[in-house]
Order: C-alpha cells, then structure tokens, then sequence
C-alpha cells in the first residue's frame, strides 16, 4: 500500500508539474500579449498627440485679435505694419465707435495713429502681438 501511495503521489505531483510548466507558459503567452497591448497604446497615443497638437494648438503662436476703442468726438485712422511679413491693416474707427482686426499674426506690429483726413500722427509706434492675447486699446 505504501507503494502504491507513494506512485500516487508521484503521479499527482508529476500532474501538477506538467500544469505548473504549461500555466507559465500560458502566463508567459499572456503576459507577452498584455505587454504587447501596451506597447499599441502607447504607439497610438504618441501618433495621436501629434495630431491633437496641430489641431488643439489653436490661436498658441500663430495669431491674435486686437480691439480699438475710440472715445474721442472725431474719427481715426490706425494704419499697421507687420514687421517681418510685411503684412498691412488699416481700421477706420468712428468717433465712440470700436473696431477689431481678427487673427492678426504673432509678432511686432509698427502703428501709425492719425485722426481721420489728417495728414499729422497722433501717435506712432510698436505693438507686440502675443498668441492667443485678444488685446483692446482705448484711443482717449
């Protein structure tokens, strides 16, 4: 009886052996397909993001809006320059009136302020235009 007890449980553990060796290879099989999972969402995050990054980026370093408020009694005239592009604006801002320039590019404009029809600047000078900066000016 003791050999036949002791062939039993050589037998079960020889079972429990073959289990445990095709369960680590199981979980090596599974653990190498959640690594692999991962591995894909990461890629897919990174080439998401880049994207996202060109669309969510919005107004950020590309352009700006600027107001001017007029609170004289006669009529001006503002004429910009952009620096480097060279880009031109004109507004015409009637007397207790407000005029916008949207989406004015990022960067240093040169302004030259003149009541409308006159020749003489009121005044004359540099604005810096940040991204995303929705800027308004009160001409008094």
């Amino acid at each position: 009886m003791k050999k036949c007890q002791l062939g039993f449980i050589v037998m079960i553990t020889g079972c429990l052996v073959v289990q445990a060796q095709s369960k680590t290879a199981s979980d090596q099989v599974v653990d190498q397909l959640v690594e692999g999972g991962k591995v894909l969402v990461e890629l897919i995050k990174v080439i998401g993001s880049d994207k996202g990054k060109d669309e969510d980026a919005g107004c950020k370093d590309r352009y700006a809006d600027l107001c001017i408020t007029n609170a004289r009694d006669t009529s001006l005239t503002i004429a910009m320059t952009h620096r480097t592009s060279e880009e031109h604006r004109e507004l015409i801002i009637a007397e207790a009136g407000e005029e916008c320039s949207l989406q004015l590019p990022v960067g240093v404009w040169t302004y030259d302020l003149k009541v409308t029809g006159s020749m003489t600047s009121m005044r004359k000078g540099d604005l810096l235009i940040e991204g995303c900066n929705n800027v308004t000016m009160t001409i008094k």
